[in-house]
């Protein structure tokens, strides 16, 4: 794919409000290679604007923070596009081809990003090649970061959580906490922190606190959470759920205005 002016990449913010559906429809226009190895269909539309919103950027500037964010939206158009390749279309069989090819570009793409970065040295990277394939020497670069204190954004500090939950549930909790506080005002969060966070304080059994970040986790939509069960615990012991509700209507707030700190 060739390198896109700047200057149309200004025209194309200016004329569309930032990226949203028109633009990914006017990248697809005008260069189409950007899209026409994704299915063309319906299905996967949300990792499909991801993808192609980042190819282009990628092309304009291309970062190794780029390259992380399109590793990750083709695992997750990957995960999409396999269940819908598995769907017969009734009257089009072609469908199912397109939706394969699909599939193929994620593999392909997944594969060459990988090992384009194999040999990365910033934290992302350093992550994606530690957690996807046990890179040791990854893991050390990536933590040496953290002894700097260069990881000072929200998904690196999940990213830290992820290592240090095998082996240390405070430390764990304490990144979770400090991720939440990283969040500014009207940032898209990472809803599986509130379930992560529901499910440490279980194995800690601190009850009350798993049940308020599982009622935070249910209030910004994560599902498959019982509560029920904590509530019955909670009940044991004689503490009323009211009170840690309230508590957690409030951390809500915070967390959405980005005026959350941790409790001590």
């Amino acid at each position: 794919m060739g390198r896109i002016p700047s200057v149309f990449l200004l025209f194309l913010l200016s004329a569309c409000g930032g990226f949203n559906s028109n633009s990914v429809k006017d990248i697809c226009e005008t260069y189409p290679d950007m899209c026409s190895d994704l299915n063309p269909d319906g299905w996967c539309r949300a990792e499909k604007a991801d993808i192609i919103k980042h190819r282009y950027q990628m092309s304009v500037s291309p970062t190794d923070k780029l390259r992380y964010d399109l590793l990750l939206d083709f695992e997750d158009y990957k995960k999409c596009i396999s269940k819908a390749s598995q769907i017969e279309h009734i009257k089009l069989k072609e469908k199912k081809s397109e939706r394969i090819r699909g599939l193929l570009t994620a593999e392909r793409e997944l594969k060459r990003l990988a090992n384009e970065t194999r040999d990365a040295t910033t934290p992302h990277l350093l992550y994606y090649q530690w957690s996807r394939f046990h890179s040791e020497q990854a893991l050390q670069g990536f933590l040496q970061y953290e002894k700097n204190n260069q990881l000072e954004y929200p998904e690196m500090q999940v990213a830290l959580a992820t290592y240090y939950s095998k082996f240390d549930r405070p430390k764990t909790i304490r990144l979770l906490y400090h991720a939440l506080e990283l969040y500014k005002e009207d940032e898209e969060i990472d809803r599986e922190i509130f379930r992560s966070l529901s499910s440490l304080f279980m194995k800690e059994e601190q009850f009350d606190w798993a049940y308020l970040w599982g009622y935070v986790a249910r209030e910004f939509g994560v599902e498959d959470l019982n509560l029920t069960s904590i509530q019955a615990i909670l009940h044991e012991q004689g503490k009323k759920t009211a009170p840690i509700e309230d508590k957690a209507a409030h951390y809500i707030e915070l967390i959405e205005e980005g005026r959350f700190i941790a409790p001590l």
